[in-house]
């Protein structure tokens, strides 16, 4: 795999936990230990692109379907925990 060299900024703490995980050997590097985070991290936007085609497939969603989602889910309508 190629790899691309980015630069991002960190919380100092965020930046301390990377490096206690390379010290005590569950990281072979800051780098490694986020490229880590980020392969175990699902992809949200592939499955939102998967989710919108199967909703269009199914003919889209009603409104009493987006009430029974938004209390499933326990939100409001602005997507705010209820």
């Amino acid at each position: 795999m190629t790899t691309t060299r980015i630069t991002i900024s960190i919380p100092e703490q965020i930046a301390a936990k990377a490096q206690r995980a390379v010290d005590a050997g569950e990281a072979e590097s800051v780098s490694g230990y986020f490229s880590g985070l980020a392969e175990r991290e699902p992809d949200w936007a592939a499955a939102r692109v998967v989710l919108d085609e199967m909703i269009e497939e199914a003919g889209g969603l009603t409104e009493e379907d987006r009430r029974w989602a938004r209390e499933a889910l326990g939100i409001d309508e602005g997507g705010l925990p209820a």
